[in-house]
């Protein structure tokens, strides 16, 4: 039988078909697992609908501005398309767990976190910072490299150069940092072993 969980990622999976949130989304969602296990005292409930609903806001955002709303894009960040894909995302993801009949009270703070998860830099509880760390550990992933070396006109080893020299500031957990580090040593090792035949995919 479906879990709770289960159904809210098939209602959050069509609005990640954009800005490759359809990858991003499910790999920061085993990523805040990660973090729930090292955090036993947080709540599952808040963090997993959070980090599956954060960024389903983009979906309301004509595709030609979106990377305007990626802090470091060429093309120039716009704060105001961040925080309108916060705003968007905290009222799609109200009306969607609302039609699960979710907790009302769970649903106000999911939406908090949402509405805010990027512009807020100060975390409100442990919840909220494992959902901030979970989204920002996918950028040390090989597919996060991947993705968004190109998205910042960055070569892979500048683009993990810039993410390291972040972790001080962008992870708000102890365990989060320690994470980004190993992730962060597993795709430089990706790249550093990959062969001729598989260096289109890197």
């Amino acid at each position: 039988m479906p879990t709770i969980y289960d159904q809210i990622y098939a209602a959050a999976e069509p609005y990640w078909q954009t800005r490759s949130n359809e990858i991003h989304v499910p790999e920061s969602y085993a990523l805040a697992k990660a973090l729930l296990l090292r955090y036993p005292e947080a709540d599952e409930t808040v963090v997993l609908p959070a980090i599956l609903l954060h960024d389903i806001g983009y979906m309301s955002i004509p595709r030609e501005t979106q990377m305007q709303g990626l802090a470091g894009s060429p093309l120039g960040w716009d704060a105001a398309i961040t925080r309108l894909h916060e705003i968007e995302g905290a009222r799609l993801a109200g009306e969607i767990l609302t039609s699960l009949n979710y907790d009302p009270a769970k649903i106000a703070l999911i939406s908090q976190i949402i509405d805010g998860h990027d512009s807020r830099k100060e975390a409100l509880s442990l919840d909220d910072a494992i959902v901030k760390d979970a989204d920002k550990l996918w950028r040390f992933t090989l597919s996060g490299v991947r993705i968004c070396h190109e998205w910042t006109h960055k070569t892979p080893a500048a683009f993990m150069a810039y993410v390291e020299s972040h972790i001080a500031d962008w992870l708000l957990t102890e365990q989060g940092k320690g994470l980004a580090r190993v992730i962060l040593e597993q795709t430089r090792q990706a790249y550093a072993t990959r062969t001729e035949d598989e260096s289109t995919t890197f």
